[in-house]
């Protein structure tokens, strides 16, 4: 149950972040894939430079602390900059496909750094199952959201 609980704040407060911020999905959503493959490429390499540091925990494990970090870092930094929307449903459907798309990416660390139990057990195998199913449908929506971002044309002088 602790596992679903948090879960579920990570994706509201994620929600939260990118409706409040008014930031279109494709960016966002781009950013986090380009932090998931960040995390494959450096979590173990940063995992024992940051513990030589003198960061050290327990609960949860450090190298899953860095691998969430490490997805959620580009999204963060775009989130006060970058393409918004206009339209309230946009930000609706944007956040939510934000947030859906960042729970996905965060399952693993999120997996390996509590302790699964209860009706937490069923909701992460469901989620673990479909997962490259749910990322894949996401990265598609925010690559139509980057086409549909249209870049102000500069003013042609005459």
């Amino acid at each position: 149950m602790t596992f679903l609980i948090i879960f579920l704040l990570l994706i509201a407060t994620l929600f939260a972040a990118s409706f409040v911020t008014k930031r279109r999905f494709g960016v966002l959503g781009l950013a986090l894939a380009a932090g998931a493959f960040m995390s494959s490429l450096w979590v173990g390499d940063l995992t024992p430079i940051i513990a030589g540091a003198g960061i050290v925990t327990v609960e949860p494990p450090l190298e899953s602390v860095v691998a969430a970090a490490l997805i959620l870092l580009p999204a963060a930094l775009l989130l006060v900059s970058g393409p918004t929307y206009t339209f309230k449903g946009q930000r609706l459907l944007g956040a939510l496909l934000f947030a859906l798309l960042a729970g996905m990416l965060l399952l693993e660390p999120l997996g390996s750094a509590l302790v699964i139990e209860g009706v937490g057990v069923t909701v992460y195998q469901f989620l673990q199952t479909h997962r490259m199913m749910i990322v894949t449908i996401c990265l598609a929506f925010a690559l139509i959201d980057i086409f549909a971002t249209k870049t102000l044309k500069k003013p042609s002088k005459h």
